[in-house]
């Protein structure tokens, strides 16, 4: 009896002196797991609450998501319904509700959150505003429920549609915001503002030449560069992109067939800006290639026959690619009274075979988002940068 005793009380001096592991090891097993179990992990006690709130912490867990699979983060196209956002897991088929009435938000205007949509992301921010409005724009992180409202445009300008594109410039190691919208008194012609995070007023861009982006897809972040697709079928270079270091426009080309903009998405899959053409039966990946000095190419690396017949009907979007042998789609359907429903299907062309991905509480007619989760404040945004731990967006 007295010898186990003692081990006993050994076990307990050794707990209650020196932690068996080291700081930096216990955030780096914290880091590796799911976002839910940190969040719990936050209420164990203090010193692991503080632990978690650290810059080591959220810049070693921010880095670990990056070499993760994306997450989606889901929100209600009714606006009767968008009260909540949704995470998304893929892989365990289960979703996550963020009600955004629970998200802090510091501001004087008379505005409520779930009233804005999600537009864009960054890292482990969400960018949200009103297609219709220009004010106002919210930054926030969902997983720490905080959200902070960018400088004010002041402008009374009826908007026909507002998309909004967010980026990490690695040079300044600044977040920057570009606004793309369409007023009611030039119906065809894009304009575009910048503000960088943590100055005071919106700046104006100027494109090389007049045109108009697509009303179908958000800017996709690659390379250092956002990218749009541009709406006019004659034009031999027609994605636009903007280099945030530089804040200069430039044009890729790509020699489309189709006459209509929407068979065309553009996704970053794996570590490459892709076209995605789709038809009424038939999905081409196009690899775009090269560099502003030397010159860009796009070139057709796979084709697949999705044997199925799309319509305007029943139609699909390209998520993301899990493989080489499988994509994440959303499917919609719209039914005789215009109602539509989506959900998420996974497609193997090898197999000819698609797989309803049952996920429960997801809404009828929804939004995607990719999204890898952090812990960084977006009032961290707005002061002085060189505080922030170091965040290298993909």
């Amino acid at each position: 009896m007295k010898s186990k005793r003692r081990r006993v009380n050994n076990y307990n001096d050794d707990a209650q002196g020196e932690a068996i592991l080291p700081p930096e090891m216990f955030c780096e097993v914290l880091a590796r797991l799911p976002v839910e179990s940190i969040l719990r992990f936050r209420s164990v006690c203090k010193s692991w609450c503080r632990m978690i709130q650290s810059p080591y912490f959220i810049s070693l867990q921010l880095g670990v998501t990056k070499n993760k699979p994306c997450r989606f983060i889901v929100q209600s196209q009714r606006e009767v319904d968008m009260s909540s956002l949704y995470l998304v897991d893929i892989e365990d088929l289960k979703a996550r509700e963020i009600q955004l009435e629970k998200i802090k938000c510091r501001t004087r205007l008379k505005f409520k959150l779930p009233a804005l949509g999600v537009r864009c992301f960054c890292d482990g921010f969400l960018c949200m505003a009103s297609e219709k409005r220009l004010d106002p724009v919210c930054i926030c992180n969902p997983i720490t429920k905080e959200s902070v409202i960018l400088p004010l445009s002041r402008s009374k300008a009826h908007l026909l549609r507002h998309k909004l594109a967010f980026g990490f410039d690695q040079s300044s190691g600044k977040y920057k915001v570009i606004r793309d919208y369409r007023t009611s008194s030039n119906k065809h012609l894009s304009k575009f503002q910048i503000i960088t995070l943590g100055e005071s007023s919106w700046r104006q861009l100027n494109p090389p030449q007049n045109l108009c982006t697509s009303d179908w897809d958000a800017a996709v972040f690659w390379n250092g560069s956002l990218h749009w697709i541009i709406d006019d079928e004659t034009i031999d270079e027609p994605i636009l992109a903007f280099d945030l270091s530089s804040e200069t426009f430039y044009t890729i080309p790509f020699h489309r067939l189709c006459f209509s903009h929407e068979c065309y998405e553009l996704q970053v899959l794996g570590a490459s800006l892709t076209i995605v053409e789709h038809n009424s039966h038939m999905i081409k990946i196009w690899e775009v290639a090269g560099n502003k000095v030397k010159g860009f190419s796009a070139n057709c690396r796979e084709e697949n026959d999705t044997y199925v017949c799309w319509n305007k009907y029943f139609f699909y979007k390209t998520i993301s690619q899990l493989s080489h042998k499988s994509f994440m789609l959303q499917v919609c359907i719209t039914d005789n009274k215009n109602v539509k429903k989506d959900w998420f299907t996974r497609f193997v062309p090898e197999k000819a075979q698609y797989f309803h991905q049952d996920i429960h509480g997801l809404p009828e007619h929804f939004n995607t988002a990719h999204f890898k989760p952090s812990f960084v404040s977006p009032n961290a945004l707005l002061s002085v940068q060189s505080q922030l731990p170091v965040l290298k967006s993909s």
